[in-house]
């Protein structure tokens, strides 16, 4: 701490609560914050001082850009000012008197971090996690975070807000893992990590100093609640940034059609992926009830990275085989082939017609002018209250990644009204490409033009129910029947 050189004066004591006990944590990765006021930024200033008595000690010091990087250097060296520290410039190394070392920097770019392969660092900290946009890119990072002196034990101590581009990987790493002060171990590396939330309530230096931070936070009750939840309560359901505020699990999954599947129009929505996943969405598209609404149902998804374009067709081709299908509706790079080589297109084309599959294979539109806007909207549509007081589109709870992702979509810095291609957006390219399909074909959101009657014979591995609606359940059964048989062919 602070204090350790045994100076007269103690420099900083940590407040009782989460701050005191976020310090003695011994976890390899340890996640602190939440709400806005936490005394996070100090924490963890404080937390980088436990070696510096040891020459070899190292520290990497992470945030996301250089003026962010100058603000934390500028607090530091106040902190620091008792220690002897001597601080060098661009970009800022504060060095000790016994030896030890703490170097800053940034991750403006996806290869940022090369900048510290290579490098051994004990401690890390990262400023803001939620900035980073993806996982892939925090482990990158991290692995710079070792030790080959024994007394100095390798660690990662982050501060965060809920909300940001890093929202959905940072929820899912640290939060949904394990409750809040209860370490969690990493089934595959056997490392530790544990989340300690923190709010406003529990720094009372800033309630002293400044009562009317708090005051704000407070006002946003009712001027945004979304707001309040995020920086208030440091709620990870609702926060700033997101995109489709209005998704509603307990509205918007349902597990059964409002009609029998051979009454529906379906497509399959795609987005290709080899080393990010790729995604196909399936959706349905059912007549229009008494009040004139045509439901909308995602009712099954596939979501895998490592498969080649062939093997996407294979499998796609087994639905197809299985369920008469109307549409594929693939992306714009699916059509284009770079250096002369054959489009993805051309290949599920090939693979569909020696299966003799009359699904049709059509392009997305996905480049045409405003269609990513036009997306975001007809996404924000189909998830609305239509007059029957049920939403335009339900999703099956098969869907999953498409209902643990869409409502974790954050706005695009630059444009504010798309969504940030930085975000886990796999699934929301695949659904929204079907329902940009939907609507320049027959523009069914609005309900404003008839659909022609089906004459395409039903599944007989979809099952009506007594009420009229279906469950999938048996159409997986056979669908897993036919893998397994290919699988000995």
């Amino acid at each position: 701490m602070l204090n350790q050189q045994k100076e007269k004066k103690v420099l900083w004591t940590p407040h009782p609560g989460p701050q005191e006990e976020v310090l003695t944590r011994t976890e390899f990765e340890i996640l602190y914050g939440g709400a806005r006021g936490g005394g996070k930024t100090d924490a963890g200033i404080v937390w980088l001082t436990d070696y510096i008595l040891n020459p070899k000690f190292r520290a990497l010091v992470i945030r996301r850009n250089a003026d962010d990087l100058s603000d934390w250097v500028d607090r530091a060296s106040r902190m620091y000012a008792g220690l002897g520290v001597n601080i060098a410039y661009r970009p800022a190394i504060l060095r000790f008197p016994s030896g030890a070392i703490i170097r800053t920097g940034h991750l403006k770019d996806e290869l940022a971090y090369t900048k510290y392969q290579g490098h051994e660092y004990q401690r890390m900290l990262i400023e803001e996690l939620t900035q980073i946009p993806s996982e892939k890119r925090y482990m990158q990072l991290i692995s710079s975070c070792r030790s080959t002196v024994p007394e100095l034990k390798p660690e990662i101590f982050m501060t965060t807000n809920p909300g940001g581009v890093g929202h959905s990987w940072v929820k899912k790493r640290f939060i949904d893992p394990s409750p809040p002060n209860v370490p969690f171990k990493d089934p595959s590396s056997g490392r530790t990590r544990i989340f300690i939330p923190a709010k406003v309530d529990d720094n009372p230096t800033l309630i002293k100093n400044d009562p009317d931070y708090v005051a704000g936070l407070e006002e946003l009750r009712v001027a945004d609640e979304q707001l309040y939840k995020a920086w208030r309560l440091g709620s990870w359901d609702v926060f700033i940034g997101q995109v489709f505020t209005e998704f509603n699990r307990d509205i918007h999954v349902n597990d059964r059609l409002d009609y029998p599947i051979k009454d529906c129009i379906k497509i399959i929505g795609f987005d290709w992926g080899y080393n990010d996943p790729g995604c196909a969405e399936w959706l349905a598209i059912a007549p229009e009830n008494k009040r004139g609404v045509r439901r909308l149902h995602f009712y099954r998804e596939i979501y895998r990275n490592g498969m080649r374009p062939k093997e996407w067709a294979s499998e796609l081709s087994i639905f197809a085989k299985i369920e008469d299908t109307d549409f594929l509706v693939l992306p714009h790079d699916c059509f284009s082939a770079p250096h002369g080589a054959r489009t993805i297109a051309s290949i599920f084309q090939e693979v569909f017609r020696k299966q003799n599959i009359t699904t049709r294979i059509v392009p997305g539109n996905t480049l045409a002018k405003g269609a990513r806007i036009n997306r975001v909207a007809l996404m924000h549509e189909a998830l609305s209250i239509s007059p029957d007081n049920k939403p335009h589109m339900y999703m099956h709870p098969d869907c999953s990644n498409l209902i643990r992702t869409l409502p974790e979509l954050v706005h695009d810095e630059v444009n504010v009204e798309d969504v940030n291609s930085n975000s886990e957006d796999h699934a929301y390219d695949a659904a929204s490409g079907a329902l940009l399909f939907v609507k320049n074909k027959w523009n069914l959101l609005s309900g404003s033009v008839k659909m022609r009657k089906r004459t395409a014979k039903p599944s007989p591995y979809i099952k009506p129910l007594a009420d009229g609606t279906f469950s999938s359940r048996d159409f997986m059964k056979e669908y897993k029947r036919k893998i397994k048989k290919r699988s000995h062919v």
